[in-house]
């Protein structure tokens, strides 16, 4: 009798949790995506491009991709298909990419229903031109530009690929899997597996991640024959 009294304890402590969690995800599913008409003369490509496109979409859609979305004429022209992506079934970004959050979806809908301005329709350009840092052959920003964007989201402790893994130099230069072999870049496995001739590339293509483009490559070569230091 206590057996089964326990069994109906836990039995009813799942289905308030399941009920609870089901809550959650209805209620979040369920937020409407509004106009915003204090943003409608503001809102312009250059706004959408900093606080969406760069940190959530470019890696997989930048010019490797299916879908190219790094200039304003291609977003443009995909337009619907990012409207519909996007607000309407919630498909993208794809994870482990951060979703939308509601304040995304509200500037990104505000936005598409002006009709995806270039610039501000009030005439002024009050968003600071996007400072791109340049890609440099050093740790630092190997790491921040091309690491963290296309690989430590498999490549990190804890994650399914940690065995091979990229989350610091030195991980990978002491690594028996010569990931990193200071001053020889040709022999290195970040080099060989990236490679676009690579017998099995990296980012793999089930990734949905562009590859790495041959500019990126070649700053890694570069840190990697001046020594791999930070």
């Amino acid at each position: 009798m206590q057996l089964e009294i326990k069994a109906l304890i836990s039995l009813l402590g799942i289905s308030i949790l399941i009920s609870s969690c089901s809550y959650r995800n209805e209620k979040e599913s369920k937020f409407e995506v509004s106009f915003n008409s204090a943003l409608a003369d503001k809102v312009s490509y250059q706004l959408i491009n900093e606080r969406i496109l760069i940190p959530k979409c470019i890696s997989c859609h930048g010019d490797s991709g299916n879908i190219n979305l790094e200039s304003y004429n291609d977003v443009f022209g995909h337009i619907e298909k990012i409207k519909q992506a996007t607000i309407i079934t919630r498909k993208m970004p794809k994870s482990p990419y951060p979703a939308l959050t509601n304040e995304d979806l509200e500037l990104l809908a505000t936005w598409i229903q002006v009709g995806a301005p270039e610039k501000p329709l009030d005439g002024t350009d009050q968003q600071p031109p996007v400072k791109y840092e340049p890609l440099e052959p050093t740790f630092k920003s190997i790491n921040k530009n091309i690491l963290q964007n296309k690989c430590i989201f498999c490549h990190a402790p804890g994650k399914e690929a940690e065995r091979v893994p990229l989350d610091t130099a030195e991980s990978m230069i002491d690594s028996p899997l010569e990931i990193v072999i200071p001053g020889n870049s040709e022999e290195s496995g970040l080099i060989i597996s990236t490679s676009p001739n690579a017998r099995k590339l990296m980012p793999p293509k089930k990734s949905g991640i562009a590859p790495l483009k041959p500019e990126e490559i070649e700053i890694i070569k570069q840190w990697i024959d001046n020594g791999a230091k930070d």
